[in-house]
């Protein structure tokens, strides 16, 4: 799993930024036990591998929630009120991540 992460979820990162116009610096992709995704101050953007055993819906939920974090820092309201104008059902998406196993 995780050389197939490795090797797909930064090129659908990739994809997805420019789709919607966001810039990052880099991404990593490795084991987390706590979270899907995360942004760093300086915009670098890690992503767990766990994330290619997903649907593609929900991939594409975390790595845009991870994008929309290198405008908003937080989980503010400008933070959801970005994600939800980009992705009209990102609540809905939620719950459903929310329900998956992070250890696979």
């Amino acid at each position: 799993g995780l050389v197939v992460a490795k090797a797909q979820l930064p090129v659908i990162l990739e994809s997805i930024a420019e789709k919607y116009g966001f810039r990052y610096t880099k991404v990593g992709v490795r084991r987390m036990k706590s979270r899907w995704g995360s942004c760093s101050p300086k915009n670098n953007i890690s992503l767990n591998s766990a994330l290619i055993f997903l649907t593609y819906d929900l991939i594409e939920y975390v790595l845009l929630h991870e994008l929309v974090h290198t405008v908003h820092k937080n989980h503010g309201k400008g933070f959801w009120d970005m994600l939800i104008k980009l992705m009209p059902d990102a609540v809905v998406r939620r719950k459903k991540l929310n329900t998956c196993d992070m250890i696979i």
